[in-house]
């Protein structure tokens, strides 16, 4: 058994808990999803600033909805996408506060260092516009 040296559990402290899944979840999740916006999913600052892209070259885009759970108010939330540009184009079309399905949605843990709270990190594989 390997001994933990003192860099270790300084990294260790150091670093943000990310427990790396995602579950499945159900679309009931949220009592109502409104569409707000969708924009490119970004790494790096400045001119190193480039859009993120999936482990099969897809963009990733962040879409920004208004989401109410089951008795609370409303709230911003964001989801991750991974979509072709034309798809992105299609779902920037969609007006503003539009009644939406979350496509696929999917939820992971995670925590910062130094902290016993607990956050949520959404992906989903689509949104569908639900008709009135």
């Amino acid at each position: 058994m390997k001994a933990t040296t003192p860099s270790n559990i300084e990294m260790r402290l150091n670093m943000s808990a990310n427990y790396g899944y995602y579950l499945p979840l159900s679309s009931a999740v949220f009592e109502s999803v409104r569409y707000l916006a969708i924009a490119p999913k970004t790494e790096g600052f400045g001119h190193d600033e480039k859009q993120k892209i999936d482990k099969d070259g897809t963009p990733v885009w962040t879409v920004s909805a208004l989401v109410k759970f089951q008795g609370s108010k409303q709230e911003t939330e964001l989801f991750t996408l991974a979509a072709s540009p034309e798809l992105a184009g299609k779902i920037n079309a969609i007006e503003e506060l539009t009644p939406i399905r979350l496509v696929g949605l999917a939820g992971g843990k995670w925590s910062k260092s130094h902290t016993d709270k607990t956050s949520w990190s959404f992906q989903i594989s689509g949104i569908e516009v639900i008709k009135g």
